[in-house]
C-alpha cells in the first residue's frame, strides 16, 4: 500500500482533503462517534445484469440506549440471473461521480463524494458462496463464505408492505432475534443483506431490539444496470478477522489511520488549540449486526 505522508489538520465537523495526485478524499468526522472514511476512484468489473432492483432503508442505532442515534442508508438489492448484489445506493452514485470528476471539482466540494455504507454483499458469487467488501479507513477487505443456512419459523401475522400481502417469520441468526415479513407475489427467493431462504422475496427484517433494520420502499421490475465488483487489491480475510480489525478501527480510527497509511494527524480547534484527546480510544456503544464474532 502506497504510504501518504501529509499533515491534515482538522477542526469540529466533517472536513474532507484531497490528494491531487489520485483524487483520494479521506474525511473525519470530529465527536462523540468518530469516523474515517475515504473515497477514490476505482476500476468496476462486471460480474452480471441487474433484471429487478429492490431500495431499502437500512438503519441502526450508533447508540443502543438513545433511539435518536439511528443512522439510516438507502441500500439496493441488484438481482441478476443467479446472482444479486446489496449495497448502498449512494455509494453507486459517488462511484460514478468521482470517475467523471477533477481533482478541483473534488477539492471544491468534497462532501459531494463520500458517504454511504461501505459493505457490498454478492449472494452466489462465487456459485455456493457469498462475498462480501467492505473498506476500513483506505483498506479494502474481501471476505468469502459458504451461503448460510437460517432456520425460519412460521409465525401468525401479516403486513401489506408496497402493495403486497407479506407473511411472518422468525429466525436467530449470529447472535440476533429477527423477524421477518416476505411476501410470495414477488417471483424472488431474495432478500437484504445475507437474509434469504423464505418461500418467498423478504421486505422487511429487524432485530427484536429495533437496533437493526432493513424495510423495502421501492422497487425496480424493469431494471437493466450492470452489477458491478471493485476491481482493487483486497486483504483476504475471514469474517471473525475482519471484525476484529474493524473494531481496532472503530475503538481508535485515527490511530489505525496512523497505523496502516501513514497519515500523522493533528486535531485542532477553529481557536488553534490541539485536541489530542479526541484522538484517543474510545469505548462502542452499539454492537456489529453480527455479535457471534466475539466467540472465535
Amino acid at each position: 500500500m502506497k504510504k501518504m505522508s501529509f499533515v491534515l489538520v482538522f477542526v469540529f465537523g466533517s472536513i474532507m482533503a484531497g490528494n491531487s495526485q489520485n483524487n483520494q478524499i479521506i474525511s473525519i468526522k470530529v465527536g462523540e462517534q468518530m469516523s474515517v472514511n475515504s473515497g477514490m476512484p476505482v476500476e468496476h468489473k462486471e460480474i452480471g445484469t441487474a433484471v429487478m432492483e429492490f431500495m431499502y432503508d437500512y438503519r441502526y442505532l450508533r447508540d443502543t440506549a438513545d433511539i435518536n442515534s439511528a443512522v439510516t442508508d438507502r441500500m439496493v438489492l441488484q438481482v441478476g440471473y443467479g446472482l444479486s448484489k446489496f449495497t448502498s445506493y449512494r455509494v453507486m452514485l459517488i462511484d460514478s461521480l468521482i470517475s467523471v470528476s477533477t481533482p478541483d471539482q473534488i477539492k471544491a466540494n468534497p462532501g459531494r463524494y463520500v458517504g454511504g455504507e461501505t459493505f457490498s454483499l454478492y449472494k452466489n458469487y462465487p456459485t455456493g458462496k457469498f462475498t462480501t467488501t467492505d473498506k476500513i479507513a483506505t483498506d479494502w477487505f474481501l471476505i468469502e463464505e459458504l451461503i448460510p443456512t437460517q432456520e425460519w419459523s412460521m409465525t401468525e401475522g401479516t403486513k401489506e408492505i408496497l402493495g403486497y400481502k407479506c407473511r411472518r417469520a422468525t429466525c436467530n441468526f449470529r447472535g440476533r432475534d429477527y423477524i421477518a415479513y416476505y411476501t410470495d407475489e414477488i417471483p424472488v427467493a431474495d432478500g437484504p443483506w445475507k437474509f434469504g431462504g423464505l418461500p418467498g422475496f423478504i421486505m422487511e427484517v429487524r432485530d427484536i431490539h429495533d437496533h437493526y433494520s432493513f424495510v423495502c420502499v421501492g422497487i425496480n421490475s424493469k431494471a437493466n444496470r450492470q452489477i458491478t465488483m471493485p476491481e482493487v487489491e483486497y486483504n483476504k480475510t475471514s469474517r471473525e478477522k475482519f471484525y476484529r480489525t474493524k473494531y481496532r478501527y472503530d475503538i481508535n480510527p485515527m490511530g489505525y489511520l496512523e497505523t496502516v497509511s501513514g497519515v500523522k494527524v493533528h486535531i485542532i480547534t477553529p481557536e488553534g488549540k490541539s485536541r489530542p484527546d479526541l484522538a484517543q480510544p474510545r469505548k462502542l456503544t452499539y454492537d456489529y449486526i453480527e455479535t457471534d464474532w466475539k466467540n472465535y
